[in-house]
Order: C-alpha cells, then sequence, then structure tokens
C-alpha cells in the first residue's frame, strides 16, 4: 500500500474545529474512504457520535482522555494508527486535534519507523474563533503553534464578530505570511483545490488514486545557522523534496520563513519568533534519510 496523506485540523477550543470536519465529510463523501483521528480529553467523545450517526461509512480512531503530542501516549498512539491504517486501508487520514494540543510534535509522530512508510503530512488546516481572537491570544505557546505549522488558516465565525479585526488579519499573516488565509462562517469553505487527488508528477497508472510514496520529516533544532550554510543545506534537498515549509533561526539574529517546491524556495524574515528552528519536509528520499542530522551538521561548520 502506497503512503497515505494525514491531513490535520487545529485551533483553539471552540474555535469550529469538528463543524469544519463534518463539512469535509459532506463535501467528499462517498469519493473517497477517509480514516478520523478524533483526539479530546473527555472520556466520552460526542463528536464521533454525531459524525457516525450522519457519516456511517466513515472509519473514525478516537483517541480520549489526553493529548497524542503527550509523549506518555506516544507509544500507545503509534501502535494504534498503524494498526487502525492497515486495518481500514484509507484513501486519506484526517486528524482533528485537541484544542489543547501543540501540534508541532505531529510530523516526528510520522517518523516513527511504524509509520514513516504508512502515511505522511500533507495539509494542515487550523480554525481560529474571529469572536473570541483576543482572549485566545493570550495563550500564546499553543495558539502560535496553530497558527505557524498552518497551510490553510480559516478565520472562522465572522458572522458574529463584533467588529471587522483588522489588527487580527496582520497578525495572522505576519505569523504566518504563507498560508492561505480564508474567512468563514459555520466553518464553510470552498474544498474546490482539494477536489482531486494530490499528484505531483504524472503517472502511468490508470487509477485515479494513483501517487508516489512520499515520507514527511520534521526539524527542530535550537542550533542556529549561518545563510551560507542554510543555502548549502537547501541545495541538498533539491532532489528529494517535494514541499517544505517552517521557520529557521540564523547566526545573524534573523529569523525566516522559508518555503519550497521541487527546489525552488522563497523566503521572508518575521518578527518576534521566539521558538526553535521548526521545518517540515515531505519528499521521496530513502528510509535512512536523516535531514535532522543533515541540518545539524550544517550547523557545526
Amino acid at each position: 500500500m502506497s503512503t497515505i496523506p494525514l491531513q490535520m485540523i487545529t485551533g483553539f477550543l471552540g474555535s469550529g474545529k469538528t463543524t469544519f470536519l463534518k463539512n469535509y465529510l459532506d463535501e467528499f463523501s462517498g469519493t473517497r474512504k477517509i480514516g478520523i483521528i478524533q483526539n479530546e480529553f473527555s472520556e466520552v467523545n460526542v463528536d464521533s457520535f454525531e459524525i457516525q450517526k450522519k457519516n456511517p461509512d466513515f472509519e473514525i480512531l478516537e483517541v480520549n482522555n489526553g493529548s497524542v503530542f503527550c509523549v506518555c501516549l506516544l507509544g500507545s498512539f503509534v501502535e494504534s494508527l498503524a494498526a487502525f491504517i492497515d486495518q481500514v486501508q484509507p484513501d486519506e487520514v484526517i486528524m482533528e486535534a485537541s484544542g489543547m494540543s501543540d501540534p508541532l510534535s505531529i510530523g516526528q509522530i510520522i517518523q516513527s519507523p511504524k509509520l514513516k512508510q504508512k502515511v505522511y503530512l500533507d495539509h494542515v488546516w487550523c480554525l481560529i474563533d474571529s469572536a473570541n481572537f483576543h482572549k485566545i491570544i493570550g495563550f500564546q505557546t499553543r495558539a502560535y503553534h496553530q497558527i505557524r505549522i498552518a497551510d490553510t488558516i480559516i478565520i472562522n465565525k465572522t458572522d458574529i464578530a463584533e467588529i471587522k479585526n483588522d489588527s487580527m488579519d496582520h497578525l495572522i499573516r505576519k505569523m504566518n505570511p504563507f498560508a492561505d488565509v480564508q474567512k468563514s462562517s459555520f466553518a464553510r469553505i470552498s474544498f474546490e483545490s482539494r477536489k482531486q487527488v494530490m499528484k505531483f508528477w504524472p503517472s502511468t497508472e490508470k487509477t485515479e488514486n494513483a501517487r508516489p510514496d512520499l515520507q514527511s520529516q520534521v526539524i527542530k533544532s535550537n542550533r542556529l545557522i549561518t545563510a551560507e550554510n542554510l543555502e548549502e543545506f537547501l541545495k541538498s534537498l533539491q532532489e528529494e523534496c517535494i514541499r517544505c515549509k517552517g521557520y529557521i533561526n540564523l547566526t545573524s539574529g534573523a529569523k525566516l520563513f522559508l518555503q519550497g517546491c521541487f527546489g525552488q524556495f522563497t523566503s521572508q524574515e518575521v518578527e518576534k519568533f521566539v521558538a526553535p528552528t521548526e521545518f517540515v519536509i515531505i519528499g521521496n528520499f530513502a528510509a535512512q534519510t536523516s535531514f535532522q542530522k543533515l541540518f545539524d551538521k550544517f550547523c557545526t561548520i
């Protein structure tokens, strides 16, 4: 079985993640087999009951009483997800993370030996409660990480936001300048770009679901790298990297938001970034490849 895409839905408590998930399932019901992971702190997950009642064909793996991003639960989660994929064999997996989760560890989870040949991190959605953003942003670590790692940011609940918050829009775009930002009510957006199975190059296979075997790796490091060495590191990715994005801390003190596709990289300097280097790489590379070790090597040259 080819590696399958894993999408992640993030957002703080009450931002509309489950509503968004229901909208996604309504859109693609009957067109693809979707595995769902719901991660909640409660013992009984009411949301999963509602989804199964409305969409009995979807398969759900529940993770209750904790966060899958907690070290104490990682082992059991990896085992459960690997078994779930083998048993269900979905076309894609969607994880609805707990509103209190810090999602930056998801790439490292996927790098585990039992998962890296099964799934890769495809897309990250982040829901934002526009009516209460001024309160949520007080939880800076959680909220910042959820916004920074997102591919698509959905500013939700615009129908009940008391005022048009231009400062919120500006802050979000400054925190993640390359994300696609959309505004919505009831977490409704157009899924036009997700209608087709993601293909990176023409396939000779007849099935519409044909796709290359992909892996994803995440680099997390407190080390600093020179601009020159960063350029050399990126050159080493060109043959294997299909898509990458993340934040890089330079020795000059500059902090870069960097993204790339097929060896073409763009970067933008960002302000007030106080986290370690965080960089996600998706590509077709050998199992023994470790971009973490390669990055650390360039940091010490």
